[in-house]
Protein backbone atom coordinates (compact mmCIF):
# COMPACT_ATOMS: atom_id res chain seq x y z
CA UNK A 1 0.00 0.00 0.00
CA UNK A 2 1.33 3.21 -0.26
CA UNK A 3 1.10 4.76 2.46
CA UNK A 4 3.32 4.06 6.22
CA UNK A 5 2.17 2.20 9.13
CA UNK A 6 1.73 4.01 12.17
CA UNK A 7 2.28 1.29 15.08
CA UNK A 8 -0.44 3.06 17.18
CA UNK A 9 -2.85 2.04 14.21
CA UNK A 10 -2.59 -1.76 15.19
CA UNK A 11 -3.61 -1.11 18.98
CA UNK A 12 -7.18 -0.79 17.45
CA UNK A 13 -6.86 -3.55 14.90
CA UNK A 14 -7.63 -6.42 17.32
CA UNK A 15 -10.47 -4.85 18.31
CA UNK A 16 -11.74 -4.02 15.07
CA UNK A 17 -11.27 -7.53 13.63
CA UNK A 18 -13.04 -9.53 16.53
CA UNK A 19 -16.05 -7.62 15.98
CA UNK A 20 -17.42 -8.65 13.06
CA UNK A 21 -20.04 -10.98 12.55
CA UNK A 22 -19.43 -12.17 9.20
CA UNK A 23 -16.71 -13.63 7.73
CA UNK A 24 -13.21 -11.24 8.01
CA UNK A 25 -10.25 -10.90 5.64
CA UNK A 26 -8.70 -13.54 7.49
CA UNK A 27 -11.58 -15.72 6.68
CA UNK A 28 -10.94 -17.89 3.03
CA UNK A 29 -15.09 -16.56 2.32
CA UNK A 30 -16.00 -13.23 0.93
CA UNK A 31 -18.74 -11.73 0.56
CA UNK A 32 -20.41 -9.39 -2.73
CA UNK A 33 -19.94 -5.75 -1.93
CA UNK A 34 -23.26 -4.98 -1.27
CA UNK A 35 -23.31 -7.16 1.52
CA UNK A 36 -19.52 -5.77 2.78
CA UNK A 37 -21.31 -2.51 3.16
CA UNK A 38 -24.21 -3.44 4.72
CA UNK A 39 -22.14 -5.12 7.18
CA UNK A 40 -20.09 -2.43 8.06
CA UNK A 41 -22.62 0.30 8.10
CA UNK A 42 -24.51 -1.90 11.17
CA UNK A 43 -20.99 -2.03 12.93
CA UNK A 44 -19.98 1.95 13.93
CA UNK A 45 -16.57 1.64 14.24
CA UNK A 46 -16.42 0.23 10.55
CA UNK A 47 -19.39 2.62 9.25
CA UNK A 48 -17.08 5.72 10.64
CA UNK A 49 -13.70 4.63 9.07
CA UNK A 50 -15.71 3.92 5.97
CA UNK A 51 -17.54 7.54 5.88
CA UNK A 52 -14.16 8.93 6.09
CA UNK A 53 -12.68 6.60 3.47
CA UNK A 54 -14.67 7.88 1.18
CA UNK A 55 -13.94 11.72 1.87
CA UNK A 56 -10.67 10.82 1.37
CA UNK A 57 -11.35 9.16 -2.06
CA UNK A 58 -13.11 12.46 -3.13
CA UNK A 59 -11.43 14.81 -5.45
CA UNK A 60 -8.04 15.85 -6.91
CA UNK A 61 -5.98 15.27 -3.79
CA UNK A 62 -6.50 12.05 -3.42
CA UNK A 63 -3.02 10.81 -3.62
CA UNK A 64 -1.87 13.30 -1.19
CA UNK A 65 -4.90 12.15 1.40
CA UNK A 66 -4.10 8.87 1.29
CA UNK A 67 -0.06 9.38 0.97
CA UNK A 68 -0.20 12.16 4.00
CA UNK A 69 -3.55 12.28 5.91
CA UNK A 70 -3.13 10.47 9.46
CA UNK A 71 -7.01 9.56 9.39
CA UNK A 72 -7.10 8.55 6.04
CA UNK A 73 -4.42 6.00 7.07
CA UNK A 74 -6.38 5.17 9.97
CA UNK A 75 -9.44 4.48 8.21
CA UNK A 76 -8.17 2.15 5.38
CA UNK A 77 -6.15 0.31 8.79
CA UNK A 78 -9.50 -0.19 10.00
CA UNK A 79 -10.81 -1.19 6.72
CA UNK A 80 -8.50 -3.77 5.50
CA UNK A 81 -9.45 -6.07 8.11
CA UNK A 82 -12.93 -5.83 7.44
CA UNK A 83 -15.44 -7.82 5.34
CA UNK A 84 -15.21 -5.03 2.99
CA UNK A 85 -11.64 -5.88 2.36
CA UNK A 86 -11.85 -9.22 0.39
CA UNK A 87 -15.74 -8.61 -1.28
CA UNK A 88 -16.06 -9.00 -4.64
CA UNK A 89 -19.15 -8.10 -7.37
CA UNK A 90 -21.15 -10.76 -9.99
CA UNK A 91 -21.00 -10.32 -13.52
CA UNK A 92 -24.08 -8.75 -13.98
CA UNK A 93 -25.81 -8.25 -10.84
CA UNK A 94 -28.70 -6.09 -9.89
CA UNK A 95 -26.82 -3.50 -7.93
CA UNK A 96 -23.44 -3.92 -9.96
CA UNK A 97 -22.32 -0.69 -10.71
CA UNK A 98 -23.06 0.27 -6.78
CA UNK A 99 -20.98 -3.07 -6.13
CA UNK A 100 -18.02 -2.14 -7.93
CA UNK A 101 -18.22 1.64 -6.07
CA UNK A 102 -18.01 0.19 -2.89
CA UNK A 103 -14.87 -2.15 -3.85
CA UNK A 104 -12.98 0.93 -5.15
CA UNK A 105 -13.52 2.66 -2.46
CA UNK A 106 -11.20 0.32 -0.65
CA UNK A 107 -8.91 -0.81 -3.37
CA UNK A 108 -8.47 2.92 -4.78
CA UNK A 109 -6.62 3.41 -1.54
CA UNK A 110 -4.55 0.46 -2.29
CA UNK A 111 -3.66 0.57 -5.33
CA UNK A 112 -3.36 4.47 -6.45
CA UNK A 113 0.37 4.07 -6.48
CA UNK A 114 0.48 1.60 -9.46
CA UNK A 115 -1.07 1.78 -12.34
CA UNK A 116 -1.82 -1.60 -13.69
CA UNK A 117 -1.80 -3.86 -10.47
CA UNK A 118 -5.15 -3.43 -10.06
CA UNK A 119 -6.89 -7.15 -9.14
CA UNK A 120 -10.68 -7.74 -11.15
CA UNK A 121 -13.39 -6.76 -8.43
CA UNK A 122 -15.40 -9.78 -9.99
CA UNK A 123 -16.04 -13.14 -8.41
CA UNK A 124 -12.94 -15.33 -10.03
CA UNK A 125 -13.99 -17.90 -12.43
CA UNK A 126 -13.53 -21.89 -12.71
CA UNK A 127 -10.88 -23.05 -14.14
CA UNK A 128 -11.31 -24.76 -17.27
CA UNK A 129 -12.08 -28.51 -16.91
CA UNK A 130 -10.88 -29.60 -20.55
CA UNK A 131 -7.74 -27.76 -21.04
CA UNK A 132 -6.15 -30.69 -23.61
CA UNK A 133 -9.34 -29.73 -25.97
CA UNK A 134 -8.25 -26.15 -25.69
CA UNK A 135 -4.78 -26.65 -26.62
CA UNK A 136 -6.38 -27.98 -30.14
CA UNK A 137 -7.41 -24.79 -30.83
CA UNK A 138 -4.10 -23.57 -31.29
CA UNK A 139 -3.41 -25.92 -33.93
CA UNK A 140 -4.96 -23.10 -36.75
CA UNK A 141 -1.78 -22.34 -38.82
CA UNK A 142 -0.87 -18.25 -37.77
CA UNK A 143 -3.83 -15.81 -38.26
CA UNK A 144 -5.76 -17.26 -40.82
CA UNK A 145 -9.42 -18.44 -39.79
CA UNK A 146 -10.01 -21.81 -38.79
CA UNK A 147 -9.31 -24.46 -41.19
CA UNK A 148 -12.99 -25.93 -40.14
CA UNK A 149 -14.69 -22.97 -41.92
CA UNK A 150 -13.28 -22.40 -45.40
CA UNK A 151 -16.42 -22.49 -47.15
CA UNK A 152 -17.57 -25.01 -50.12
CA UNK A 153 -16.87 -23.92 -53.90
CA UNK A 154 -20.50 -24.44 -54.59
CA UNK A 155 -21.05 -22.03 -51.36
CA UNK A 156 -19.35 -18.67 -52.92
CA UNK A 157 -21.04 -16.52 -50.44
CA UNK A 158 -20.83 -17.95 -47.35
CA UNK A 159 -20.39 -15.82 -44.37
CA UNK A 160 -20.50 -16.95 -41.10
CA UNK A 161 -21.08 -13.21 -40.10
CA UNK A 162 -24.20 -13.05 -41.97
CA UNK A 163 -25.22 -16.44 -40.32
CA UNK A 164 -24.99 -15.06 -37.01
CA UNK A 165 -27.08 -12.28 -37.50
CA UNK A 166 -29.55 -14.22 -39.56
CA UNK A 167 -30.01 -16.55 -35.66
CA UNK A 168 -29.85 -13.53 -34.07
CA UNK A 169 -33.00 -12.55 -35.79
CA UNK A 170 -34.63 -15.78 -35.29
CA UNK A 171 -34.36 -15.33 -31.48
CA UNK A 172 -36.52 -12.48 -30.13
CA UNK A 173 -34.60 -10.96 -27.32
CA UNK A 174 -31.14 -11.07 -29.62
CA UNK A 175 -33.19 -9.57 -32.49
CA UNK A 176 -34.64 -6.64 -30.33
CA UNK A 177 -31.64 -6.04 -28.36
CA UNK A 178 -29.70 -5.62 -31.49
CA UNK A 179 -32.47 -3.47 -33.49
CA UNK A 180 -32.07 -1.45 -30.36
CA UNK A 181 -28.46 -0.78 -30.27
CA UNK A 182 -27.87 -0.39 -33.90
CA UNK A 183 -30.79 2.43 -33.96
CA UNK A 184 -28.82 4.20 -31.08
CA UNK A 185 -25.54 3.83 -32.35
CA UNK A 186 -27.13 5.42 -36.08
CA UNK A 187 -28.95 8.23 -34.90
CA UNK A 188 -27.46 11.32 -36.31
CA UNK A 189 -28.52 14.04 -38.07
CA UNK A 190 -25.82 15.37 -40.99
CA UNK A 191 -27.72 18.64 -41.76
CA UNK A 192 -28.13 19.99 -37.99
CA UNK A 193 -24.04 18.82 -37.82
CA UNK A 194 -25.51 16.42 -35.22
CA UNK A 195 -23.62 13.22 -34.36
CA UNK A 196 -24.34 9.87 -32.68
CA UNK A 197 -24.12 9.74 -29.00
CA UNK A 198 -21.61 7.94 -28.29
CA UNK A 199 -22.67 7.79 -24.51
CA UNK A 200 -25.90 6.19 -25.29
CA UNK A 201 -24.62 3.91 -27.97
CA UNK A 202 -22.54 2.62 -25.18
CA UNK A 203 -25.14 1.89 -22.88
CA UNK A 204 -27.59 0.35 -25.29
CA UNK A 205 -24.64 -2.05 -26.51
CA UNK A 206 -23.66 -2.92 -22.90
CA UNK A 207 -28.03 -3.66 -22.17
CA UNK A 208 -27.57 -6.05 -25.68
CA UNK A 209 -24.55 -7.93 -23.99
CA UNK A 210 -25.98 -8.21 -20.79
CA UNK A 211 -28.73 -9.33 -21.74
CA UNK A 212 -28.26 -11.69 -24.85
CA UNK A 213 -27.12 -14.94 -24.27
CA UNK A 214 -23.81 -15.69 -25.12
CA UNK A 215 -23.99 -18.25 -27.95
CA UNK A 216 -26.05 -15.29 -29.76
CA UNK A 217 -23.55 -12.04 -28.63
CA UNK A 218 -20.21 -13.77 -29.28
CA UNK A 219 -21.55 -15.59 -32.37
CA UNK A 220 -21.45 -12.34 -34.16
CA UNK A 221 -18.39 -10.89 -32.00
CA UNK A 222 -16.25 -13.48 -32.96
CA UNK A 223 -17.14 -15.41 -36.06
CA UNK A 224 -14.54 -16.92 -38.05
CA UNK A 225 -14.36 -15.27 -41.74
CA UNK A 226 -12.02 -16.21 -45.37
CA UNK A 227 -13.69 -13.29 -46.81
CA UNK A 228 -13.18 -8.83 -46.67
CA UNK A 229 -17.16 -9.12 -46.87
CA UNK A 230 -17.50 -11.36 -43.74
CA UNK A 231 -14.77 -9.41 -41.54
CA UNK A 232 -16.40 -6.13 -43.05
CA UNK A 233 -19.60 -7.02 -41.41
CA UNK A 234 -17.63 -8.30 -38.14
CA UNK A 235 -16.04 -5.27 -37.86
CA UNK A 236 -19.41 -3.10 -37.87
CA UNK A 237 -20.64 -5.43 -35.43
CA UNK A 238 -20.88 -2.47 -33.04
CA UNK A 239 -21.72 0.03 -35.81
CA UNK A 240 -17.97 1.73 -34.98
CA UNK A 241 -18.24 5.44 -36.08
CA UNK A 242 -20.39 5.41 -32.74
CA UNK A 243 -18.96 3.23 -30.56
CA UNK A 244 -15.08 3.05 -31.34
CA UNK A 245 -14.31 5.58 -33.32
CA UNK A 246 -13.60 9.66 -33.10
CA UNK A 247 -12.66 12.67 -34.45
CA UNK A 248 -9.28 12.09 -32.81
CA UNK A 249 -7.26 9.52 -31.40
CA UNK A 250 -6.03 9.79 -27.79
CA UNK A 251 -3.07 8.42 -26.49
CA UNK A 252 -3.51 5.05 -24.97
CA UNK A 253 -2.96 5.70 -21.50
CA UNK A 254 -4.69 8.94 -21.31
CA UNK A 255 -7.73 6.33 -22.56
CA UNK A 256 -6.76 3.89 -19.70
CA UNK A 257 -6.27 7.36 -17.01
CA UNK A 258 -9.94 7.88 -18.30
CA UNK A 259 -11.05 4.60 -18.12
CA UNK A 260 -9.62 4.01 -14.49
CA UNK A 261 -11.75 6.61 -13.39
CA UNK A 262 -14.54 5.08 -14.16
CA UNK A 263 -15.53 2.49 -11.85
CA UNK A 264 -17.55 0.35 -14.34
CA UNK A 265 -14.48 0.59 -16.92
CA UNK A 266 -11.63 0.14 -14.48
CA UNK A 267 -13.68 -2.52 -13.08
CA UNK A 268 -14.10 -4.65 -16.80
CA UNK A 269 -10.27 -3.84 -18.22
CA UNK A 270 -9.07 -5.14 -14.50
CA UNK A 271 -11.32 -8.46 -15.18
CA UNK A 272 -9.82 -8.44 -18.81
CA UNK A 273 -6.52 -8.68 -17.78
CA UNK A 274 -7.49 -10.93 -15.30
CA UNK A 275 -8.85 -13.70 -17.92
CA UNK A 276 -7.61 -13.01 -20.91
CA UNK A 277 -3.19 -11.52 -20.34
CA UNK A 278 -0.38 -14.49 -20.10
CA UNK A 279 3.20 -13.63 -19.68
CA UNK A 280 4.54 -15.35 -23.25
CA UNK A 281 6.56 -17.72 -21.49
CA UNK A 282 3.89 -19.40 -19.76
CA UNK A 283 2.85 -22.99 -20.28
CA UNK A 284 -0.69 -22.64 -21.09
CA UNK A 285 -1.84 -19.34 -23.23
CA UNK A 286 -4.77 -18.20 -21.03
CA UNK A 287 -5.14 -18.43 -17.35
CA UNK A 288 -7.17 -20.71 -15.52
CA UNK A 289 -6.25 -23.23 -17.41
CA UNK A 290 -6.51 -22.03 -20.57
CA UNK A 291 -10.69 -20.89 -20.10
CA UNK A 292 -11.10 -18.98 -23.27
CA UNK A 293 -14.95 -18.14 -22.74
CA UNK A 294 -13.64 -16.37 -19.96
CA UNK A 295 -11.12 -14.80 -21.96
CA UNK A 296 -13.93 -13.64 -25.04
CA UNK A 297 -16.65 -12.99 -22.02
CA UNK A 298 -14.68 -10.46 -20.06
CA UNK A 299 -13.54 -8.76 -23.77
CA UNK A 300 -17.55 -8.88 -24.69
CA UNK A 301 -18.35 -6.91 -21.52
CA UNK A 302 -15.74 -4.14 -21.96
CA UNK A 303 -17.78 -2.92 -25.55
CA UNK A 304 -19.70 -0.29 -24.21
CA UNK A 305 -17.47 1.25 -21.91
CA UNK A 306 -13.92 3.96 -22.94
CA UNK A 307 -12.04 1.07 -23.67
CA UNK A 308 -14.38 -0.19 -26.21
CA UNK A 309 -12.12 -3.09 -28.31
CA UNK A 310 -12.52 -4.05 -32.10
CA UNK A 311 -11.27 -5.18 -35.14
CA UNK A 312 -9.25 -1.90 -36.62
CA UNK A 313 -9.76 -2.97 -40.64
CA UNK A 314 -11.66 -5.34 -42.44
CA UNK A 315 -8.80 -8.33 -42.72
CA UNK A 316 -9.85 -11.94 -42.34
CA UNK A 317 -6.08 -13.73 -42.67
CA UNK A 318 -4.49 -10.90 -40.19
CA UNK A 319 -6.80 -9.00 -38.03
CA UNK A 320 -5.47 -6.92 -35.04
CA UNK A 321 -7.84 -5.74 -32.39
CA UNK A 322 -7.16 -2.58 -29.91
CA UNK A 323 -9.08 0.12 -28.65
CA UNK A 324 -9.57 3.72 -29.96
CA UNK A 325 -6.32 5.06 -29.23
CA UNK A 326 -2.27 5.41 -30.20
CA UNK A 327 1.13 5.30 -28.43
CA UNK A 328 2.13 8.16 -31.43
CA UNK A 329 3.82 11.01 -29.27
CA UNK A 330 4.13 9.52 -26.02
CA UNK A 331 7.47 10.62 -25.46
CA UNK A 332 9.69 8.95 -22.84
CA UNK A 333 6.18 6.88 -21.91
CA UNK A 334 6.29 5.45 -25.44
CA UNK A 335 7.64 1.77 -23.62
CA UNK A 336 5.11 1.97 -21.10
CA UNK A 337 2.34 2.84 -23.97
CA UNK A 338 3.23 0.14 -26.27
CA UNK A 339 2.65 -2.40 -23.32
CA UNK A 340 -0.75 -1.59 -22.39
CA UNK A 341 -1.47 -1.40 -26.23
CA UNK A 342 -0.45 -4.92 -26.41
CA UNK A 343 -2.28 -6.06 -23.78
CA UNK A 344 -5.12 -6.22 -26.62
CA UNK A 345 -3.25 -6.30 -30.62
CA UNK A 346 -0.53 -8.78 -29.33
CA UNK A 347 -2.74 -10.75 -26.91
CA UNK A 348 -2.23 -14.78 -27.79
CA UNK A 349 -4.83 -16.12 -25.39
CA UNK A 350 -7.45 -13.65 -27.15
CA UNK A 351 -6.59 -14.55 -30.67
CA UNK A 352 -7.00 -18.30 -29.63
CA UNK A 353 -9.40 -17.53 -27.75
CA UNK A 354 -11.16 -16.29 -30.67
CA UNK A 355 -9.89 -19.10 -32.85
CA UNK A 356 -11.38 -21.59 -30.37
CA UNK A 357 -14.81 -20.19 -30.64
CA UNK A 358 -14.37 -20.35 -34.90
CA UNK A 359 -13.66 -23.97 -34.37
CA UNK A 360 -16.71 -24.39 -32.00
CA UNK A 361 -14.01 -26.03 -29.24
CA UNK A 362 -15.56 -23.97 -26.83
CA UNK A 363 -18.89 -25.09 -26.50
CA UNK A 364 -17.34 -28.65 -25.16
CA UNK A 365 -16.26 -26.60 -21.73
CA UNK A 366 -19.26 -27.20 -18.90
CA UNK A 367 -20.60 -24.19 -18.16
CA UNK A 368 -18.20 -21.55 -16.34
CA UNK A 369 -19.41 -21.33 -12.59
CA UNK A 370 -17.83 -19.76 -9.97
CA UNK A 371 -15.24 -21.11 -7.18
CA UNK A 372 -16.53 -23.84 -4.49
CA UNK A 373 -15.76 -22.51 -1.02
CA UNK A 374 -17.23 -19.00 -2.18
CA UNK A 375 -19.64 -17.27 0.08
CA UNK A 376 -23.53 -18.12 0.67
CA UNK A 377 -24.19 -15.65 -1.83
CA UNK A 378 -23.04 -18.33 -4.80
CA UNK A 379 -24.58 -20.75 -3.79
CA UNK A 380 -26.48 -21.24 -7.11
CA UNK A 381 -22.79 -20.27 -9.26
CA UNK A 382 -22.53 -18.05 -11.99
CA UNK A 383 -22.10 -19.28 -15.83
CA UNK A 384 -21.35 -17.36 -18.59
CA UNK A 385 -24.14 -18.47 -21.29
CA UNK A 386 -27.36 -16.64 -18.81
CA UNK A 387 -28.86 -20.14 -18.39
CA UNK A 388 -29.18 -20.79 -22.05
CA UNK A 389 -28.44 -24.51 -23.45
CA UNK A 390 -25.46 -24.62 -25.25
CA UNK A 391 -25.50 -25.38 -29.19
CA UNK A 392 -23.76 -28.57 -29.81
CA UNK A 393 -19.98 -29.15 -29.59
CA UNK A 394 -17.47 -30.70 -32.07
CA UNK A 395 -16.12 -33.82 -31.13
CA UNK A 396 -12.79 -34.11 -30.46
CA UNK A 397 -11.66 -36.95 -32.87
CA UNK A 398 -13.08 -34.05 -35.61
CA UNK A 399 -10.88 -31.47 -34.52
CA UNK A 400 -7.89 -33.63 -34.51
CA UNK A 401 -8.57 -34.64 -38.08
CA UNK A 402 -8.45 -30.61 -39.23
CA UNK A 403 -4.55 -30.72 -38.73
Amino acid sequence: PPFSCHPHLFLHLDEAASSWDGPSALSPEWVDCIQASDMCNQNPYCSSRYRVMRQCLVGKEKEAMLDNNRECQAALEVLLVSPLYDCRCKRGMKKELQCLQNYWTIHMGLTEGGDMDDSSPYEPVAPNRHPDAFRLASISSGNTAPKGFHCPDAERNCNPCLDAAKACNLNNSCKRQRSSYIATCSKEDPNKGETCSKKRCHKALRMFLDRVPTEYSHRLLFCPCQTEGCAERRRQTIVPDCSYKDKEKPNCLELRRVCRQDSLCRSRLADYLVNCWMTPHAVSTCPNQDNHQACLASYARLIGTEMTPNYVDSSFSNWTISPWCTCKGSGNQEEECMNFLRYFTDNTCLRNAIQAFGYGIDNMQNKSVSVPGTSAMTKTGWDWTTGTSEPPFVAIPKVIGLH
